[in-house]
């Protein structure tokens, strides 16, 4: 069956917008008298926020967003880090929404992603070009049809920041599907015939909700397994792994800066 399963919802109106709960939660005091960041970097791995909010000055937000956004004070507040919203593409999307709705304007999705194709080894990094569109959310914001995209001129400056650091990395298409634990061979072999380098959880709907809003985003990923060999090797814990999101995270900082 086709998703969503009443393509007339193109054509209608929610019942509401996330501008909407942003001002019902404001409206009952939640939200603090902090403006937004102007831009965020979205983090998936506990490990790398508690990293950066370790190893940079950083404030929490008050109240709705206070356990989830960590403002850079090291950046002036004008660039913040979100992170414990969850994994895969209705939470992320969720995540993006709401924070669009609260003002920021450019997002750098940073997470880590199964490698599939031999050459691209744990540890290794990848900018996200494309994405093929195998989860459900993305189809609520764009109809169906071909790869979604991230910002071409955001994805630029991050691809600028990565090759100015002297970090090797791959750029190519991702397939995101929400279902972690239904890979299978024929999929890999299907979405690697089509040029896709890695798989991960978010970026396809990060793309259509970006574009939707019309706000900027790219994505950049740490190769934390591989089903390349149509066997699963995970590397989550290895430290290539956290070396590779460390760099990207500077990478993503860089590319934000204006």
């Amino acid at each position: 069956m086709p998703v969503p399963l009443d393509p007339a919802k193109y054509r209608s109106k929610p019942f509401f917008n996330p501008s909407d709960f942003i001002g019902y939660i404001r409206d009952r005091g939640q939200l603090g008298d902090r403006p937004a960041p102007e831009a965020v970097i979205l983090s998936y791995q506990r490990s790398l926020f508690d990293q950066v909010c370790a190893r940079h000055r950083v404030s929490a937000a008050e109240g709705y967003f206070s356990n989830e956004l960590r403002f850079l004070e090291d950046e002036g507040g004008r660039v913040a880090i979100a992170g414990n919203f969850g994994v895969g593409s209705p939470a992320a999307a969720v995540m993006l929404e709401e924070l669009i709705a609260f003002g920021a304007k450019r997002f750098i999705s940073v997470g880590t992603a199964g490698s599939l194709t031999p050459d691209i080894e744990p540890g290794s990094l990848v900018l996200c070009d494309s994405a093929l569109r195998d989860e459900g959310t993305s189809y609520h914001y764009l109809p169906a049809g071909g790869l979604v995209y991230p910002s071409e001129g955001l994805s630029g400056r991050l691809r600028a920041a990565l090759a100015s650091r002297g970090l090797a990395f791959r750029a190519g298409p991702s397939w995101t599907t929400d279902a972690i634990y239904r890979e299978t061979p024929s999929e890999v072999l299907l979405h690697s015939s089509k040029g896709a380098l890695v798989v991960e959880m978010e970026a396809s709907a990060l793309f259509a909700v970006a574009r939707f809003r019309s706000c900027l985003i790219a994505a950049c990923f740490s190769v934390s397994d591989t089903l390349a060999e149509l066997a699963w090797r995970p590397e989550f814990h290895a430290e290539t792994t956290a070396e590779g999101l460390e760099a990207l995270f500077g990478a993503a900082l860089e590319a934000l800066e204006e």
